[in-house]
């Protein structure tokens, strides 16, 4: 009995060195647990296990080694979707390790209209041995099925009826009509935040919205063929002798007009309503995150911001710069977002505001939705979008990337890399440092670029393959190489997103020293002398009090003087010509000195500031006194002006 008992023991001891993978996985939907799923295990055609998690969300596999299994997920609110692991890679000698694999699986939604759920016939994801002891993501292939799950934009025509014709008519499709409104052909004055409908044949109004903070406004579900114009409702400084242009996404002028009092008309025949079809129009929009906590106000600095659809599907992610700043681009018009952070980067008793480019107050992300702390925006041109909507001359690029030669074990240091835009016109260069990476900083937006790169003494030769990797690590793009040839990179939309970082264009940003935060930064600072950034810092008439929008400017300003030690300014107010002329001196010099003692109350040496007052003396238009300006021309010669002054 003893000698059985013996026996049994050692075949349990053996059973249990005996190596296995196991699998523990969490069940999730758009971040938040997701119950009532069958998952099925197979090899081959063969089933080898089935579970169902009811009431639990996690569930644990274990395979053996030596086979490669394919497991199905199955569940109610899902497409099916099935994952591989290559346990068939694992080596014999391997086998009497216990690895152990844990992962979230990312469900999607199967009724959320920006999922192409025709790509879960393939496998989401496959976990391949990493020749060592454990089994891990094959990042290169999870990578590139992430960024296949969101449909891809596909360019649609609008169909207009002809004029005339014999044959059977075409139905009609709604279409989505856009453009922008400007005065006397000027781009640069825009008409912002006003009314504007479509007209039918009829007089009626067909739809109503208004142009966003550039112009700009988007009309869906439309048939064109009942329209017959656009209105516009302007303001009493624009109407006064101006010509209101209308024009299209693509910039082309279609029709001017004048107003009838406040009210401006254009009525427009076939080929000009044409011109305003754009099914593919998206804007961009872009904001401010602040801190505050019970003694504590700060930038929402370097933290994730996500962009989620109504089903809280995340379809973009980037992160805020130093002043808290982001941008989102290809913004459906007439669709419901989330704009959210992560829940675990809000601490107890914090709150995060969002601020507009302008810096004025937008909401407080208060709304829990899918582990993110969001807040809901629609994109049907109403006050809050309009807020943040953002031009594309209003936006920067950075673009970084590491280059590795056949695998991560071989980066290409000291490679002069070409940056090119849509016409193949050079717009900057950068070498590759030791780690293969480089860098473009501070660029103007290109929604299409190239890379190059001469393969000078042949270094690339010795590799078969280039590999491209994003800043976050992931893989980009594997290019078999040529040897001869030189490098050169044409990256498609879904790549560019992962090469390139988009940011609001703040002139204050170049004057932050990288050093401070990332050491290996060799880029110097150009500290240009007299150069000017002028600021929207406001002040109520005949007052030099500082208001919490101009603390939010000022705030910034302290950031880059804290942060480049170097840095000297002069802060110079300027006054509209309205008023007496010694009043306007003496106002400008306390608005300038208010300014001042703002910045240096911050423990800002003051004698790295000068404050000096202008008056009306530099207006920046033909603004003087006895010359009539309307409003709109008096205000921009009300501002402040801070002149760097180099170190």
């Amino acid at each position: 009995m003893k000698k059985i008992y013996f026996l049994l023991v050692i075949v349990c001891f053996v059973s249990f060195l005996r190596g296995q993978i196991t699998i523990i996985g969490h069940n999730l939907l758009n971040n938040s647990v997701i119950y009532n799923t069958k998952i099925t295990v197979k090899e081959g055609a063969v089933i080898t296990k089935t579970l169902n998690t009811g009431t639990k969300s996690d569930f644990k596999i274990q395979l053996d080694f030596g086979k490669k299994y394919q497991i199905y997920f199955e569940n109610a609110r899902s497409p099916l979707m099935f994952l591989e692991v290559y346990a068939n890679h694992v080596p014999p000698e391997k086998h009497e390790y216990l690895m152990r694999y844990e992962m979230d699986v990312p469900f999607v939604d199967k009724t959320d209209e920006d999922i192409d759920t025709n790509v879960f016939k393939n496998s989401f994801h496959k976990i391949i041995f990493d020749g060592n002891k454990r089994m891990v993501d094959d990042t290169a292939y999870n990578n590139a099925f992430s960024r296949s799950v969101l449909k891809v934009r596909k360019k649609v025509e609008a169909v207009i009826p002809p004029l005339v014709t014999n044959e059977v008519p075409q139905v009609e499709q709604s279409s989505i009509l856009a453009g922008k409104i400007i005065l006397n052909s000027n781009k640069k004055l825009t008409v912002s935040n006003r009314p504007i409908s479509v007209l039918s044949k009829s007089g009626s109004v067909l739809k109503s919205g208004s142009t966003n903070r550039f112009g700009a406004f988007a009309f869906t579900g439309i048939m064109v063929s009942e329209v017959e114009g656009l209105k516009l409702e302007a303001k009493d400084n624009e109407a006064a002798k101006n010509m209101f242009t209308l024009m299209s996404t693509k910039s082309s002028s279609i029709a001017n007009s004048k107003t009838d009092g406040l009210t401006n008309v254009w009525r427009l025949g076939p080929d000009e309503i044409r011109k305003l079809v754009d099914n593919n129009f998206t804007t961009n929009i872009g904001g401010k995150l602040v801190s505050s906590a019970a003694k504590e106000k700060k930038f929402f600095a370097d933290k994730h911001v996500y962009l989620s659809n109504k089903l809280n599907t995340v379809i973009k992610k980037t992160k805020t710069n130093e002043f808290g700043t982001f941008v989102f681009e290809d913004i459906k018009p007439d669709h419901n977002y989330y704009i959210g952070v992560d829940k675990a980067d809000v601490a107890t008793g914090e709150k995060v505001d969002l601020l507009s480019k302008e810096d004025n107050y937008i909401a407080t992300l208060d709304t829990l939705t899918a582990g993110r702390t969001s807040m809901k925006l629609g994109s049907t041109y109403n006050q809050t979008f309009n807020d943040l909507s953002i031009d594309e001359d209003e936006m920067k690029m950075e673009i970084k990337a590491t280059i590795f030669g056949d695998n991560v074990n071989n980066p290409i240091g000291k490679l002069k890399i070409i940056l090119l835009n849509d016409s193949y016109e050079v717009i900057d260069s950068a070498l590759t440092d030791n780690l293969g990476t480089f860098k473009f900083k501070y660029l103007p937006f290109l929604k299409r670029f190239y890379l190059s790169a001469d393969n000078t003494d042949n270094i690339l030769d010795v590799f078969k393959n280039i590999l491209i990797y994003s800043s976050e690590d992931n893989l980009i793009k594997i290019m078999t190489h040529q040897k001869g040839n030189k490098f050169s990179y044409k990256p498609v939309t879904a790549e560019i997103a992962g090469l390139r970082d988009i940011e609001l264009d703040d002139p204050w940003l170049e004057l932050i020293d990288h050093k401070k935060t990332n050491p290996t930064e060799k880029r110097e600072i150009p500290i240009v002398d007299n150069k000017l950034i002028v600021e929207n810092v406001m002040f109520e008439t005949g007052k030099y009090d500082i208001n919490n929008q101009a603390k939010e400017i000022l705030d910034k300003i302290i950031l880059v003087m804290w942060n480049n030690k170097n840095l000297r300014i002069e802060v110079g107010a300027h006054t509209d010509c309205k008023g007496n002329n010694e009043a306007n001196l003496k106002l400008s010099e306390l608005r300038a000195k208010t300014v001042r003692a703002y910045i240096t109350k911050s423990s800002i040496d003051p004698k790295r500031i000068i404050a000096k007052g202008y008056g009306e003396t530099k207006p920046l238009n033909h603004c003087r006194d006895a010359v009539p300006c309307s409003e709109m021309e008096h205000a921009q010669n009300r501002r402040i002006e801070f002149k760097i002054l180099g170190q």
